[in-house]
């Protein structure tokens, strides 16, 4: 509905064009309330991916990788590694402890590192559902002991 609103304004838009397309001026906003990042409008904003989940201040973090995508909801990775601090989720009451394997191998296709190995000992794996959500959802929080890494996703698919 909204998208059929801006096509049918864009000859209001687009300066008298004649083109139909909406110009960026009306899109800003949209990418301001949903977290895009600079280059690509669909990319999520690490840094706010990080202030959603996580207690700790930016400066006691390092954002070592990112991705993800706004397309059909949100899926988005962070690959972090804390500053001298204990790194806080929020909500940490929500998470459980579970098996690695699937995290691991998940995080192994995205970021593309073969040393994400799935028989590691070092790694502890925690995650939550919101089932406030009927949608998929979830948060996953892959700790990498032997390294200091930890692997974080969020993602909310419609």
């Amino acid at each position: 509905m909204i998208a059929g609103k801006a096509v049918a304004r864009s000859a209001k838009i687009d300066g008298g064009k004649g083109d139909g397309l909406p110009s960026i001026g009306s899109f800003w906003p949209l990418c301001l309330i949903l977290g895009c990042s600079g280059g690509d409008p669909t990319a999520a904003d690490p840094a706010l991916i990080f202030e959603d989940g996580f207690e700790n201040p930016p400066e006691e973090v390092a954002i070592l990788a990112q991705g993800g995508t706004m397309v059909n909801g949100l899926d988005a990775w962070l690959k972090l590694e804390p500053r001298m601090a204990a790194l806080q989720p929020r909500r940490a009451g929500d998470y459980v402890y579970g098996d690695c394997g699937e995290m691991v191998a998940w995080f192994r296709r995205v970021t593309g590192e073969e040393n994400l190995k799935s028989q590691h000992s070092g790694y502890v794996c925690r995650h939550f559902k919101e089932p406030r959500f009927k949608s998929d959802n979830g948060r996953w929080l892959l700790a990498d002991r032997s390294k200091g890494y930890f692997y974080y996703r969020i993602w909310n698919k419609q």
